[in-house]
């Protein structure tokens, strides 16, 4: 029965050690490596004496679980000194590792001296049985050594809660505590049941919730990591539940509020640092790439840029790192000053440029207006219904709208029908309905305004201007159904700008008298109007059309007077 548990043990300790392989990150320390190399075939030795049929056997398994005896419990003890900060002279920890050598080689001459064991016998039914030299007797002595030095590291460690984690110290308590007590109880309660290598299987996972976190907080090495030296750049990390990690020295001293949060804790939301760290965090959950912002602190300028804390493939919180830009800024700032001048004389220029091409452009939308006979008055109406119709849609939540884009449009409706110019006098001037073939020809006309805004405006340097307006042109005669002209685009295929557009021109072609047909009356414009929401007009803008209904009202009875 003992030999089962003692299996089951070996199996459990394997298995975790895959996990640990598998989960390994570079930034690990190499005493978690040691303990979870060295653990297995220590409790492969408890299994071997178990089942051991001579001396010669069990002792090759009890020399086995030595190698736990002798460097697991090291490790542990240098693991513990890590984590909480603790750092020895390297020679010492070479001293304690010779130490535990020695120890263990002895161990090796058990049954071929009486150096380790006095004696030892051997029986079927209960093993070895052994009593103990002095080597043993210092074999104990350090591990209870190696003991007094994590207990005492863990209580620096409950001290320090700025740079050490309280969960990672309270862990490695209990896993001490527990440790202890296998190792008495096995002496004192049980003869032959030994629960020690049950208390290293505890220790493997016990290392695994540390390790887990462990890169998250080793703020110095996860510096380096990213290409930053210590003391040049500040980092600051945080959690995904916005619990603080830890800061480098940088950090702490460009940030002195940092020296009172607590790791893994959540620092006091009355901080003003931290309030300013919360909305970094929101940032950086709703943007792809990094974030960056200026921080000012007295006569410093601080760049702070934030990004997702990542280990491996997971997302694991938040990452911020502090540079002094101040040089760089007060550069900036001369250099800005100096060109003020320049600047202002360029905009005054640029100004007086684009006043002149926009007249210009205006100039042949009205050319273009007084060759058709059908629509007078039709630019300067469907350029105000525009304007009314944007006051309203900037007020829907419907729509997140730059003043760019607004000012855009509005500036862009009066060349919406300019490539008009380039359509037959016979088929524009017509007093009258057209026919299919002359209808055809009328359809060309968005395409041809969207090449002559290209060549017109394309050398103006505003891109963003002049995509509105070739858009406006080229697609307001589209339908949301799909059954418009000249593309046959469909849905959100066509651009906002048009399917604006598209309400003020037909709007403005309902009310208004033509050559062909009589002004209906604003209930009848209306009443299409609203038919056509879906099919033709988009939908979303339904609920600013019937805000703007009144005005666009108000507008054209004044028109008429």
């Amino acid at each position: 029965m003992l030999s089962y548990y003692y299996f089951a043990l070996f199996i459990i300790s394997s298995l975790l050690s895959i996990i640990y392989v598998f989960r390994w990150n570079k930034r690990y320390s190499i005493y978690f490596t040691v303990m979870f190399s060295i653990i297995p075939p220590s409790i492969l030795g408890y299994w071997i004496e178990a089942i051991a049929p001579n001396m010669d056997i069990a002792l090759i398994g009890v020399k086995l679980t030595y190698i736990g005896g002798c460097y697991c419990t090291l490790a542990v003890a240098l693991t513990i000194l890590y984590l909480c900060k603790f750092y020895i002279d390297q020679i010492l920890s070479k001293i304690m590792f010779t130490i535990s050598t020695v120890i263990f080689l002895f161990s090796l001459s058990a049954g071929h001296n009486h150096w380790f064991y006095k004696t030892v016998e051997f029986s079927q039914g209960t093993g070895l049985v052994r009593t103990y030299s002095v080597v043993h007797h210092c074999f104990i002595a350090v591990v209870f050594l190696y003991f007094a030095i994590s207990i005492i590291a863990i209580i620096r460690g409950f001290r320090r809660p700025s740079t050490v984690s309280k969960k990672t110290v309270s862990l490695l308590f209990a896993l001490q505590v527990i440790s202890m007590a296998c190792f008495f109880l096995s002496r004192i309660l049980f003869e032959s049941f030994d629960l020690v290598p049950a208390s290293y299987i505890v220790g493997q996972i016990v290392f695994l919730i540390i390790a887990d976190r462990l890169v998250l907080y080793d703020v110095d090495d996860a510096a380096i990591s990213v290409g930053m030296s210590r003391g040049i750049v500040g980092v600051v990390f945080f959690d995904r539940k916005k619990r603080f990690l830890g800061a480098n020295e940088a950090a702490q001293k460009t940030l002195s509020e940092i020296d009172d949060y607590m790791i893994d804790s959540t620092p006091d939301k009355a901080n003003e640092t931290y309030r300013y760290f919360l909305k970094l965090m929101e940032e950086v959950d709703k943007n792809d790439e990094v974030i960056v912002h200026n921080l000012t602190r007295g006569d410093r300028i601080y760049k702070i840029s934030g990004d997702e804390l990542r280990d491996g493939r997971r997302v694991r919180g938040y990452n911020f790192n502090i540079i002094d830009d101040t040089q760089e800024q007060e550069y900036l700032k001369l250099m800005c000053e100096y060109n003020d001048t320049l600047q202002k004389e360029v905009d005054k220029q640029t100004k007086h440029l684009v006043e002149m091409h926009d007249k210009f452009i205006l100039g042949m939308a009205d050319m273009v207006e007084n060759r058709d006979g059908n629509t007078g008055g039709h630019i300067k109406r469907t350029s105000q219904g525009v304007r009314i119709l944007m006051d309203e849609i900037v007020k829907d939540d419907a729509f997140d709208l730059s003043e760019a884009f607004v000012k855009a449009i509005i500036k862009a409706a009066p060349m919406h029908d300019i490539g008009k110019i380039s359509v037959d006098d016979a088929v524009l001037r017509k007093p009258g309905r057209f026919t299919p073939e002359e209808f055809e020809k009328m359809k060309t006309h968005p395409a041809k305004g969207a090449e002559i805004l290209k060549g017109l405006l394309g050398d103006l340097g505003d891109d963003y201007f002049t995509s509105i307006a070739i858009n406006v042109a080229n697609f307001h005669h589209e339908r949301m159904d799909g059954s418009g002209y000249p593309m046959g685009l469909k849905g959100e295929e066509i651009p906002l700008e048009a399917r604006i557009m598209a309400i003020a021109d037909v709007y403005d072609a309902l009310v208004s008298k033509r050559c062909y047909k009589e002004a209906m009356t604003f209930e009848q414009a209306d009443k299409i109007i609203m038919e056509g929401m879906g099919p033709q007009f988009d939908k979303k803008l339904e609920k600013a059309y019937i805000a703007a209904r009144p005005k666009l009202e108000e507008y054209y009875k004044s028109m008429a007077d």
